[in-house]
């Protein structure tokens, strides 16, 4: 994948809100309205990010409930794991690209984000679509984002982050006319059907983040289907993103297992085919999950100092879901000569032992296998260089054969 790198304004947007914020009714009020965020500060934000990263490297059932009740807890998680988290729905989507049907009338782009929390997919989608204006001259955008979420103070936030968000997109893109509407919606899906709370409707864009694990697994399929069937534009995609754990993830392949039997959508991504998961079927300890390479700024990289964390590289699980199939070749079009060869997701990191380096991959629909790929040092050459770039989550074209020669013919793309 191609590196993804923060928005500007996030840093200012997200320090600035949490001071103003969480610092009233505290020994630090007085320092709420200062635009400088000082090592104090750091320190003082840093107490949630610790306690919530413990919770969140491991597996969900751990987490603190009602944790967007505690202040501590929430601020830490809009200061540092909101910006984190949204830059993986600016990437995944960057990956698929869901493109707003741009029409000068302006045609109204809908996202339905379950289970929202501060408006995190909301910052990742804004993102997303600040790059897709830019290469357009201009137009209209009208743009209405729909959050679920049982926790009222925390939509709350989301309402601010959102009236922002919207002005520097507006600001960023003054060729371009863009509207925004924001509709929260206070409910508890553990308990409540969507359908009791929100209408049929149909949405261009679905998201669950961080979700999906957090609700029995007899509630996550029936809640799948019935977003797909009832809430989905034919030509919408849901997305779900989940911890990079190996049970979360797991848990998250089965369910992909469930989808596609009952052929309830088509897997977009990460998969190239529909057929069972052969990483389910062969091993009963690995797990899908994807690196996003990223430029981690100073300020985050100071948090994570603070904390003890060292994150090189965003990582997560995902599905990425439509009602009608997307074509391999689509996902290469424009990106490469005419390869002799198969479209392959690479699955693992680089397995590297003494003379020799092995990738093991995924393909398509004809490939009911993982195929486990080796090369020998000694075989290294112009034409496989791009062998030793293959990280989890890479889309590469190669031909289907167990050991790299001299002459095979590797395409990252």
């Amino acid at each position: 994948m191609e590196p993804i790198y923060m928005p500007d304004d996030w840093e200012g947007l997200l320090k600035g809100y949490v001071k103003r914020t969480f610092l009233a009714g505290t020994r630090k009020q007085v320092f709420a309205d200062r635009e400088d965020f000082t090592e104090g500060d750091y320190r003082f934000f840093a107490r949630g990010v610790r306690e919530l990263n413990i919770s969140f490297t491991q597996e969900r059932h751990e987490l603190p409930k009602n944790y967007f009740n505690q202040k501590e807890l929430r601020s830490g998680y809009i200061l540092y794991f909101l910006p984190i988290n949204a830059l993986k729905v600016t990437a995944l989507l960057s990956q698929q690209p869901i493109h707003p049907r741009l029409t000068p009338q302006g045609h109204e782009f809908t996202i339905l984000d379950v289970g929202s929390g501060p408006g995190t997919g909301m910052l990742g989608v804004m993102a997303y679509l600040e790059n897709v204006l830019r290469r357009k001259k201009t137009g209209a955008l009208k743009l209405r984002f729909i959050l679920i979420d049982q926790n009222k103070p925390t939509l709350n936030d989301a309402s601010e982050l959102f009236e922002e968000a919207l002005k520097h997109l507006q600001q960023a893109n003054p060729s371009w006319r863009i509207e925004g509407h924001l509709q929260r919606i206070v409910a508890n899906l553990f308990s409540e059907k969507i359908s009791q709370v929100l209408k049929p409707q149909k949405a261009d864009l679905i998201l669950s983040l961080n979700f999906l694990s957090e609700l029995p697994k007899g509630k996550r399929l029936p809640l799948v289907d019935i977003l797909l069937r009832n809430y989905l534009h034919p030509s919408g995609k849901l997305l779900v993103i989940e911890p990079a754990l190996r049970q979360t993830t797991r848990d998250l392949m089965e369910l992909r297992d469930q989808i596609t039997a009952e052929e309830s959508a088509f897997i977009l991504a990460p998969c190239l085919h529909q057929e069972a998961c052969p990483m389910l079927k062969v091993s009963g300890r690995d797990w899908c999950h994807v690196y996003i390479p990223w430029e981690r700024p100073v300020w985050i990289e100071k948090i994570d100092r603070l904390v003890g964390i060292r994150k090189d590289y965003l990582m997560c699980s995902y599905l990425l879901m439509g009602r009608e199939p997307v074509s391999l070749e689509s996902l290469v079009a424009g990106k490469t000569a005419s390869l002799k060869g198969s479209l392959w997701r690479v699955v693992s990191g680089p397995l590297n032992s003494n003379g020799k380096s092995e990738r093991l991959l995924c393909g398509p629909a004809q490939s009911r296998e993982l195929l486990r790929i080796t090369r020998l040092d000694r075989d290294q050459s112009q034409a496989n260089k791009d062998f030793d770039e293959l990280e989890r989550g890479d889309l590469v074209i190669l031909p289907k054969i167990s050991r790299v020669t001299r002459e095979t013919l590797i395409k990252k793309i």
